[in-house]
């Protein structure tokens, strides 16, 4: 559940996410149209008897009587038409069609089982079933009507080497005649769904695979990772008084706060405005600045009024 979570939350990312949907339908499409179409044409063949029957009369002036071909299917056409089917799936027929193996051009020859049309029936019948692919459609179309005619000149050719009369001859009849070539573009889509799977797999699969490494690193950087205690400032004490200075017990003295301490890293001067009393009416008042932590205060002279 974790590895779809993740996958999802790498597919939400713009950085993973949209890049690889691109990249995958950019090969999707390149497969596409890489792949070369396919065209294929068809056609169903079936034997039937003559309507004299498959027998020729020894008295000429008696002849046999007339049936309807259709009427006469039996397991002795089916067998010729295995015949016919195992004839021209030989080598020899092969190149007669000019079709080499794998070459750009392919020959299925059998009964009617690989056509869904004719699987049901292809049991009950003498069929000849001739599928052509080729990647050029009048290569295609022209394959099988060559591939038609030598079934029937094949036909003919047992029967005459068996001494067969001719009245007794099976035909055959074109069922599905040979029409226009039909693309077939299920190799195509084939190679664009694979593209476009295998370049999503390999994308989110290396996507999640760094993902993780880098969580790993990260969660043992934090293990491992030093403590770095940071150093306490302690409180700077109030200097004490000098000798030959003031106390701080008279009344003169002046008021000096106290120093505050918290590790603060400035150190701040704090001004306290002291009057004093002028001494025999001559000596003006002043500023007096409040004892600082490396010495006493100084004295501000300011020009002030005389009493009285």
């Amino acid at each position: 559940m974790d590895v779809w979570k993740s996958l999802f939350a790498l597919a939400r990312r713009r950085s993973v996410g949209p890049p690889i949907f691109i990249l995958a339908i950019a090969a999707a499409v390149v497969a596409y149209l890489l792949v070369p179409t396919t065209y294929v044409s068809t056609t169903a063949m079936v034997l039937t008897t003559p309507t004299t029957g498959g027998t020729l009369s020894a008295d000429p002036k008696e002849p046999a009587g007339l049936t309807n071909p259709l009427l006469q299917f039996n397991d002795g056409l089916r067998t010729t038409a295995g015949i016919l089917i195992l004839s021209m799936n030989t080598p020899e027929m092969m190149a007669k069609l000019g079709v080499r193996p794998g070459g750009p051009t392919q020959v299925t020859i059998n009964d009617g089982r690989t056509n869904p049309d004719l699987l049901g029936i292809s049991t009950n019948g003498p069929f000849v079933y001739i599928e052509v692919d080729s990647k050029s459609p009048a290569v295609a179309d022209a394959t099988v009507r060559r591939a038609g005619q030598l079934v029937r000149q094949e036909l003919a050719a047992r029967q005459r080497a068996l001494k067969a009369p001719p009245s007794t001859y099976i035909s055959i009849t074109d069922v599905v005649p040979p029409g226009m070539p039909e693309a077939k573009r299920t190799l195509k889509w084939g190679a664009a769904a694979g593209g476009l799977l295998g370049v999503l797999v390999i994308g989110f699969g290396l996507a999640y695979l760094v993902d993780r490494v880098r969580a790993g690193r990260r969660a043992a950087y934090v293990v491992h990772a030093p403590w770095i205690a940071q150093p306490q400032r302690t409180a700077i004490p109030a200097p004490a008084n000098e000798p030959g200075k003031p106390s701080g017990d008279g009344p003169d003295a002046p008021a000096t706060p106290p120093r505050q301490t918290g590790g603060m890293d400035d150190e701040t001067a704090i001004i306290v405005v002291v009057p004093e009393e002028s001494q025999g009416g001559d000596r003006p008042a002043g500023l007096r600045l409040a004892p600082d932590p490396d010495g006493a205060g100084e004295d501000v002279p300011r020009r002030a009024s005389r009493a009285g």
